[in-house]
Order: structure tokens, then C-alpha cells, then sequence
């Protein structure tokens, strides 16, 4: 049997790693970033693997790289990239395991993206477009998954690792 994971999901810009790395750290368990693994896997980021290959490319990775996680043996908590939500499989595999949905408003969503040199889309388009879109298709995969559903500009990244291991302890 599969051990119980903790996934965090959300789209970018949500702090996913933030509050994955407070949650690890408190229960003592790897931490799985979707991005460290595609950067450690094929030595470019997830924007040069959008650029290079396309974007079904760069999802399909995503998707591999988190149902891989999801079938280890030790628990772990998972920030895998919010593309993910859109694959059958991924969305199947994740029945039985603690899923967070992170969510906020799209304008903050948005800032917290474009910081980062490594998300694709945000920097060819107009932010605000590109996580309004994401939202929209998305949300209605995530929330059914979700356990919870956390609005990050409600917590600081500390009250909703705690909101997330309260939902592990139940």
C-alpha cells in the first residue's frame, strides 16, 4: 500500500515551495519541488522547456514527475506544478493523499509569478491574462481534489503550513 503524501498545489505565484518547506521541515519529510527535479532531470527550467519544446512538452513532464512522486513508498510533501490538475492520471493517482489547493486573487497571483525568471508564459504575455486563464481551468479540476482550499493573501506562509499539518493530523 502507498503512503499518504502531502500534495500542495496552486498555481504560480501561490507559494507553493514556501509552505511545502515549512510543512516538511515540521513533519520531518522530503520535500518534492516540481521545478528542482525538471531542472535536475533535464538541466534547463520549466520557461527554456516551453520555449525549446512547447508547453503539452513541458506538462507532460510535469505529469511524470508527479506520479512518480506520488507511487514512493515513504511519505512525502509534493509541490508539483498546478499543470498537473489537468491530467486523468495525475488527477486519479492523487485520490488518498492530503491535497491543498493554494489560491488568491489573480493580481497576486500574477506579481508573485512574474518574479521568477524560471515560469514560462508570465513574461511573453500579460501576467494578469496568463493566471486568469489558468484559474479558469484549473480551479474547478483542483478544488474537487483539494482537502482544503487556502487563500494565501488570508495566512502568512507559516499559518498555512499549520492550516496543512492540522489537515495531516486529522
Amino acid at each position: 500500500m502507498l503512503s499518504r503524501h502531502v500534495v500542495i498545489l496552486g498555481l504560480m505565484g501561490a507559494g507553493k515551495t514556501g509552505v511545502s518547506r515549512r510543512v516538511g521541515e515540521q513533519l520531518g519529510w522530503a520535500v518534492i519541488d516540481s521545478d528542482d527535479v525538471l531542472e535536475a532531470r533535464t538541466g534547463r527550467t520549466a520557461r527554456q522547456i516551453a520555449d525549446d519544446d512547447g508547453l503539452d512538452a513541458l506538462h507532460e513532464l510535469e505529469a511524470e514527475i508527479a506520479l512518480e512522486s506520488l507511487r514512493r513508498a515513504d511519505p512525502v510533501v509534493l509541490a508539483p506544478a498546478a499543470s498537473v490538475v489537468e491530467s486523468d492520471a495525475v488527477r486519479d493517482a492523487l485520490a488518498g493523499h492530503v491535497v491543498v489547493w493554494l489560491t488568491g486573487p489573480v493580481e497576486y497571483l500574477a506579481a508573485g509569478a512574474a518574479e521568477k525568471d524560471h515560469r514560462p508564459l508570465v513574461h511573453d504575455e500579460d501576467p494578469v491574462a496568463v493566471i486568469q486563464r489558468q484559474l479558469e481551468t484549473r480551479t474547478p479540476l483542483a478544488v474537487p481534489l483539494a482537502a482544503a482550499v487556502l487563500d494565501v493573501t488570508e495566512m502568512s506562509k507559516d499559518e498555512l503550513a499549520s492550516a496543512v499539518l492540522d489537515l495531516v493530523d486529522r
